[in-house]
């Protein structure tokens, strides 16, 4: 299992969506065709509410190996450069 910390940048997400397919179970678009980081054990309609009004959201995942690659993918895949990987035991920012 892989540690990453990830954040999505509400304020740069234009909603294109290419990065939802990357991650499907990670990654969903909001009623504001915003990307959503999904959280396991919560509820997806619970977490658009809490996400609503915020500028970033950052989530610690614990994510296979095949995971792993899949959300580097929808990071790479996003136009707009609105999400952002990091090592969350170190701080180091991995992508972009």
């Amino acid at each position: 299992m892989v540690k990453l910390k990830v954040v999505v940048d509400r304020t740069l997400c234009e909603g294109i969506g290419v990065c939802v397919p990357e991650a499907p179970k990670y990654l969903v678009l909001d009623k504001r065709h915003k990307a959503v980081i999904l959280e396991p054990g919560k509820d997806k309609e619970k977490l658009f509410q809490e996400v609503a009004e915020k500028k970033r959201q950052e989530v610690v995942l614990e994510l296979s190996d095949d995971e792993s690659e899949d959300m580097f993918r929808a990071a790479e895949a996003c136009p707009v450069k609105a999400i952002f990987i990091y090592d969350p035991d170190t701080g180091e920012q991995l992508y972009p």
